[in-house]
């Protein structure tokens, strides 16, 4: 087990002071002016509407899903006027910000020496991320208790259908519980191996165990003097490290790949999106669901612009033209933008606003 502990105490590396200024640049220039400030706090808290599931994909950032869900608007409204006081962004008409050209420097600067988080995929995992770092982390403090004989602790987890998962599956003897720790252990460092061990180290920092309590987020941004915004992208992108390789690669991680049992399998989209996609497969069409629903179209459309993103076998043929496809495509790319309007424009209104969106979202241009 000295192994196991070893893991356990790992120590931390330096942060960056401005690391979540750097991430607002970043998506500024993503932007390129054409949303509002409110599109960046919904993209960064998670708010799971339509339009920002749609400029996730359309602005390629959909990273930054809800990894920020404790966001306060005055907290982004401070930012993000330093940032313009600084002279890194400006207002424009849109109610959003353009990066200027000191901005977009600061930032090719920094990602340079300091790129982002490899494995962050908010989007794809934020509806499990959770749950499965409950689960890992009580499981570990479970098993760190009991191979002491020790089973009396407080459990960091109080969902009681995490505490009922972990008991489900928890070893039943000593035996096992030490065989499961060693396993455990080398899934969990070929892992962490494979990450900055600046990041790593705020995963394990994190973890509880015999006679040591895990660290909250707040408390390592304070250890590290980083932000908690920093740190908060840095530790899910570290979980969201875990499930993409343990999903790529299951057999390699047998005990780590348990743990996604029951939360992994479902497609990410929203509950009243999944009962219209049910609907289209049945062979009806938008009208017709509508009308079943009764829903507005434009919700409808919504509805299909979601299940474009989301669903990769998905065809949007049946919904747009795949002249018109190529021709929006086009189009977007010779105005070098995503706005609706001007592309609906550039094409002469031949091609209606939910065909313009549904293609770019399809595609990710």
């Amino acid at each position: 087990m000295k192994k196991f502990d070893t893991i356990m105490g790992k120590e931390i590396g330096d942060g960056f002071m401005q690391y979540f200024d750097v991430v607002l640049l970043y998506i500024f220039d993503r932007f390129k002016g054409e949303r509002s400030l409110s599109a960046v706090y919904h993209l960064l808290t998670g708010k799971k509407s339509s339009q920002t599931i749609q400029d996730g994909k359309l602005f390629n950032i959909g990273q930054f899903f809800g990894v920020l869900k404790k966001l306060k608007r005055a907290k982004l409204d401070h930012h993000v006027f330093s940032l313009q006081q600084d002279g890194l962004i400006k207002p424009n008409e849109h109610e959003g910000y353009i990066i200027t050209s000191s901005g977009r420097e600061i930032v090719t600067s920094f990602l340079d020496s300091n790129p982002l988080p490899e494995y962050l995929a908010g989007w794809q995992y934020h509806q499990i991320s959770d749950v499965y770092w409950q689960r890992l982390s009580l499981f570990i403090q479970s098993l760190s208790y009991s191979i002491h004989d020790n089973m009396s602790f407080y459990p960091i987890s109080k969902d009681e259908t995490i505490q009922n998962w972990v008991k489900k599956h928890f070893p039943g003897t000593k035996e096992k519980r030490l065989l499961v720790a060693e396993k455990l252990f080398q899934e969990m460092e070929t892992i962490l191996k494979k990450i900055p061990d600046r990041d790593a180290c705020l995963f394990v920092m994190r973890l509880s165990g015999r006679e040591r309590t895990g660290l909250t987020i707040s408390q390592l941004a304070d250890m590290q003097k980083i932000s908690y915004e920093e740190t908060s992208i840095r530790f899910q992108s570290v979980i969201h490290a875990f499930l993409k390789l343990v999903r790529d690669h299951s057999s390699q991680f047998p005990i780590l790949t348990s743990m996604i049992e029951g939360v992994g399998g479902e497609l990410p989209l929203t509950l009243s999106t999944k009962q219209t996609y049910k609907l289209i497969e049945s062979g009806m069409t938008m009208e017709q669901i509508a009308d079943f629903r009764r829903l507005k179209r434009s919700t409808i459309e919504d509805h299909v612009v979601e299940i474009a993103i989301n669903v990769p076998d998905f065809s949007i043929d049946a919904f747009v033209d795949p002249q018109a496809q190529e021709e929006i495509r086009l189009a977007s790319k010779e105005i070098n933008s995503q706005r609706l309007k001007l592309i609906k424009n550039y094409v002469k209104d031949q091609y209606t606003y939910f065909e313009i969106r549904l293609t770019l979202c399809k595609e990710g241009i």
